[in-house]
């Protein structure tokens, strides 16, 4: 309840604000990988794959806001990735059977998966046809929901394999009742690749 708005004005405001804000939570992703890494076997190199990572999202996410119309691209980004979890959680709750990754994350289910990526499509086009009808057309649109809603969800698979070979429940205990910052926005992290691929290419 505290966060949210902050993170979130942050990226209204743009400039160093918002530039301050992805510093920080680069930062602190860091030192959880790095908390988690050092006991693993190899421990260098999972700290370097890691480390870029972290900076490759991070500086699209960057990239990403300073766009002409660069807050209205974050919070689509926003929307699709809190919808498809959102999406998911109910989906897999109420309809989830079967489960899609039980080695890696035994709650997930293929009901949940679908449940999300339905979601993420539906979110996303309310949201452009009241505030940027005129960038996308719906099909591209649905297509670009898909993908990132299927990469937000990999994104949270990642981790959750990462806190398997590390044997931690969390990435972090910044967060009371949350974990840490990397268990927050992990999903976030690599679908932000995705959406500056579309954007670079025109697709979007």
């Amino acid at each position: 309840m505290v966060l949210a708005p902050v993170a979130l004005l942050c990226v209204y405001l743009g400039g160093a604000y918002f530039a301050g804000l992805v510093f920080l939570a680069f930062v602190r992703c860091l030192y959880e990988w790095v908390r988690m890494a050092k006991k693993m076997a190899n421990k260098w190199k999972v700290i370097l794959l890691g480390y870029l990572y972290f900076l490759v999202c991070f500086g699209l996410f960057l990239q990403i806001r300073y766009q002409t119309d660069g807050f209205s691209l974050i919070f689509l980004l926003f929307i699709i990735v809190w919808s498809s979890d959102i999406g998911a959680y109910f989906a897999g709750k109420y309809f989830g059977k079967t489960k899609c990754v039980p080695k890696i994350s035994p709650n997930k289910t293929w009901a949940g998966v679908w449940g999300g990526v339905l979601c993420a499509v539906a979110f996303a086009n309310l949201y452009t046809y009241y505030v940027l009808p005129e960038r996308f057309e719906p099909i591209a649109l649905c297509f670009v929901s898909v993908i990132i809603a299927f990469a937000s969800m990999l994104g949270d698979l990642v981790i959750s394999y990462v806190k398997r070979l590390a044997d931690v429940k969390d990435t972090g205990s910044i967060i009371p009742g949350h974990g840490g910052v990397l268990d927050r926005i992990d999903s976030l992290i690599l679908a932000t690749p995705l959406m500056g691929y579309f954007l670079y290419w025109g697709l979007i």
